[in-house]
């Protein structure tokens, strides 16, 4: 004769085995959704960070383009045929001018170091974050 109660008895245990197995699948898809979501912010942010420093750099590189081309019309040897030969008050009004776009370089400069301190303090966090979350 077969024993009910302990065909019974086993299926509870299934049934027991199966509810923790969904929980622990939901927790599971829950923590996969969690790591998707740091891992959008994570890619999110580091073109846009890249973006701002090239941008930067590009403006850096501009300017120095400036000074040289400027600079050309110190050399002793550049006449005034030549046509980045400035007359000494364009190279004033031009001196002026350069002095104040390198200021703002400058300021400009300070605000990516600083926000950049910040970004990269972030992308640590953020990838501290997602290798905790992997771990538990």
């Amino acid at each position: 004769m077969v024993d009910t109660k302990a065909l019974k008895q086993e299926n509870e245990r299934w049934h027991r085995e199966h509810a923790m197995w969904v929980e622990e699948a939901d927790h599971w898809q829950h923590e996969t959704q969690r790591l998707v979501a740091l891992l959008f912010l994570l890619d999110r942010a580091i073109p846009e960070h890249s973006t701002m420093l090239v941008k930067h750099v590009s403006l850096i590189e501009q300017h120095e383009q400036l000074i040289k081309c400027y600079e050309c019309g110190f050399d002793e040897r550049c006449f005034s045929t030549c046509p980045d030969f400035k007359s000494s008050k364009e190279h004033v009004d031009i001196h002026q001018k350069q002095a104040d776009l390198h200021a703002e370089i400058k300021q400009e400069h300070q605000i990516l170091k600083q926000r950049y301190a910040k970004e990269m303090e972030r992308f640590r966090s953020l990838a501290r974050e997602l290798l905790n979350e992997s771990y538990d």
